[in-house]
């Protein structure tokens, strides 16, 4: 548990952080409040204080002020960095004079609470390791400086900061790739350059990563998509010893695919919630939930009529953080749900089959019928047909050709499989059969549409 102290001297600003952060899910007890640093300094005399928040703009004696006594005072004490905005030189001092991060209190959200309190705990926990490992974490700072990064966060356009920082006089540049850059600040004066390079662009971030981390450009840019907050334009990323994976954690991707394509949290609070949760505790990778979000407006626009889903076809390709993404899942399932009141079955069977096309998406050999289908999600075959037609409006015969030739088209340009092969994987026994379908379809016949797209054959 760490003693934690909070010291503004806006009585509503204390007030306001004591009840609203979520403490104690980080084990953090508020311990007491103070509206001055000499006020603090003398709650430190008589309580054990772990943490630290302090304001730098306070009368009597200011947050600069109580950093230095505290440091000389307190060795012990981890201190964070309260302020109303951002001042990147004032931060820069606050960061030298020992602080391990900042809130700046204007951008305080509920949303991004959680995101501030583990971060700090998880700076706090990488210190107590290198402790534990005998290293000074204060030399640490100072002799071992951290790996800074420039990351582009703008969607729009493709830029290359290089000859612009060299004219900021920031010359140890290396791409990374992904549109991230690693540079080498070996004193003060270059920091601080780099610092007001990314303070006044709106399309970078700097990120100060600790702990000689072996980053790569996947790791980067998941870690923004999760921290990412807008107008926020340093991060911290402390990078702790890694752990071996375990089963939990190699099960992962397979958790968040059963809990996503159960489609519960279409419908159920409960669902909705446990799915957020999951992915904030795990972290995937961006391209992961993009690829899931991708898959799940393929299925679901099936069932509108006036392609209400249409817009978000290319969305996934300005998702650059957790929140506009999580946003734009909370849009696409208030659609659906207004959807699904129009029809006159219940949820979970409406649910059904969703997850019976995502069923036979997945299928490797399309050579199954409806009963099979309806057979797997334990629903009479009448019915389920019945359903089916209602909700995708149209038969499953009919969707299922539709399947078929898509994968045929595939098929004929990824792979050089015969056309007989093709039209067996596609469920047709009769290869005239198949290719008579799959002109009144595509135009013309399976030989020809390969050849049209000879071009992007690969051998499998």
């Amino acid at each position: 548990m760490l003693d934690t102290l909070i010291v503004d001297d806006e009585k509503l600003v204390r007030k306001g952080l004591i009840s609203t952060m979520p403490w104690s899910k980080y084990d953090i007890r508020i311990v007491g409040e103070a509206g001055n640093g000499r006020a603090a300094l003398d709650f430190m005399q008589q309580h054990e204080v772990d943490l630290l928040f302090v304001d730098l703009t306070m009368p009597t004696m200011s947050g600069f002020e109580l950093m230095n006594a505290v440091r000389a005072q307190h060795p012990k004490t981890w201190i964070v960095v309260l302020t109303c905005h951002q001042d990147f030189e004032y931060i820069q001092e606050a960061m030298r004079a020992g602080a391990i991060d900042y809130i700046v209190k204007t951008q305080l959200e509920k949303e991004s609470m959680d995101n501030m309190l583990a971060r700090i705990v998880q700076r706090i926990q990488f210190d107590e390791t290198n402790k534990m490992a005998g290293t000074d974490i204060s030399k640490t700072k100072t002799e071992d400086r951290p790996i800074y990064l420039l990351a582009q966060m703008s969607t729009t356009m493709q830029l290359d900061p290089v000859s612009d920082l060299m004219k900021a006089g920031i010359f140890s540049i290396t791409t990374l790739g992904g549109q991230i850059w690693s540079i080498t600040c070996t004193d003060d004066k270059i920091e601080l350059s780099l610092s007001r390079y990314a303070a006044q662009s709106n399309d970078y971030v700097l990120i100060r990563a600790y702990g000689k981390p072996e980053l790569s450009v996947v790791s980067i840019r998941t870690y923004l998509f999760y921290e990412y907050e807008p107008n926020r334009k340093v991060y911290e990323l402390t990078m702790m010893p890694a752990k071996s994976a375990d089963k939990q954690n190699l099960d992962e991707p397979k958790l968040l695919d059963d809990v996503w394509f159960s489609f519960r949290w279409l419908y159920e609070e409960e669902g909705w919630q446990r799915l957020i949760a999951l992915i904030e505790q795990t972290k995937p990778d961006s391209r992961y939930l993009s690829e899931l979000l991708r898959i799940s407006v393929r299925l679901t626009r099936e069932m509108f009529r006036n392609g209400e889903l249409d817009a978000y076809d290319s969305i996934t390709e300005s998702l650059v953080s957790w929140n506009v993404f999580k946003q734009i899942l909370i849009e696409i399932r208030c659609a659906i749900q207004q959807r699904m009141k129009g029809f006159a079955y219940f949820d979970e069977i409406i649910v059904t089959v969703l997850k019976a096309l995502y069923y036979m998406l997945q299928l490797e050999d399309l050579r199954v019928n409806r009963d099979m289908v309806a057979a797997t999600f334990n629903i009479s075959s009448g019915y389920f047909s019945e359903c089916f037609k209602t909700i995708i409006g149209r038969s499953f015969g009919e969707y299922m050709k539709e399947l078929q030739i898509e994968k045929a088209k595939r098929l004929l340009v990824e792979t050089k499989y015969p056309i007989y092969r093709i039209a067996e994987r596609t469920g047709y026994k009769d290869e005239k059969y198949f290719s008579k379908i799959f002109r009144e379809r595509a135009g013309m016949n399976p030989a020809e549409y390969r050849k049209a797209n000879e071009g992007s054959v690969e051998t499998k």
